[in-house]
């Protein structure tokens, strides 16, 4: 697994920073360890355990992957 850091990644889910491992190899590898999402206030740090955030990591996690990749093979 390689770990990465992603300080800004805009989504439809908005934009958000990631910490986490991942493999080039298989999409459903990443691993986000560590996740904000930027609101009106600045950043907020989610929650990664909290079940309603597993639903949204779910959801952006082909996005990070997608990401990764992309600067991989930049």
């Amino acid at each position: 697994m390689i770990p990465f850091t992603i300080t800004r990644l805009h989504t439809n889910f908005g934009i958000i920073k990631a910490q986490g491992v991942w493999e080039a190899q298989a999409v459903d590898s990443t691993q986000v360890n560590v996740l904000e999402q930027l609101s009106t206030d600045g950043w907020v740090e989610l929650d990664v355990l909290h079940p309603a955030n597993g639903q949204f990591i779910a959801a952006i996690s082909p996005l990070v992957y997608q990401h990764l990749l992309s600067q991989q093979n930049a």
